[in-house]
C-alpha cells in the first residue's frame, strides 16, 4: 500500500540483563510496543514497519513477573520516544521539534 505521508518507521529495542527465555521476551516486546503506540500517532499503519524487539543477556535472575516487566518496559519506551522527539536535532529539509520550541523560549 502506497501511503507516503504515513510511511515512517519506528524501530526499537528493549534490553535487559534479567533471565528471560524467547517466549517471555516476545511478550515483553509486545507489551513494550504499547509504549510506542501511546506516544506515536499513527502507529502500525499499513505503510510503515514499526516494530520493537526485546533481548537479554540472561545474567540476572528476576522475581518480577512478565506482566510487571512488560508494563515497565512500555513506560520506558513511551518516555524514550518523547525524549528522542524533543531532543532530536533537525536535518536539511526536516525541522525538529527543538527548532520551534527554541524560538518560543
Amino acid at each position: 500500500m502506497e501511503d507516503p505521508i504515513l510511511g515512517s518507521t519506528t524501530i526499537g529495542v528493549v534490553a535487559t540483563n534479567a533471565d528471560f527465555n524467547k517466549t517471555e521476551l516476545t511478550k515483553i516486546a509486545m507489551m513494550a510496543n504499547c509504549g510506542a503506540a501511546r506516544t506515536i500517532n499513527p502507529y502500525h499503519t499499513p505503510g510503515d514497519g514499526d516494530t520493537l524487539f526485546a533481548c537479554s543477556t540472561r545474567k540476572v535472575k528476576s522475581d518480577l513477573s512478565i506482566s510487571v516487566i512488560g508494563s515497565l518496559a512500555a513506560e520506558v519506551v513511551a518516555q524514550a520516544v518523547v525524549r528522542s522527539a524533543t531532543q532530536a536535532t533537525s536535518i536539511e529539509g526536516w525541522p525538529a521539534y527543538r527548532d520551534y520550541t527554541a524560538k518560543l523560549g
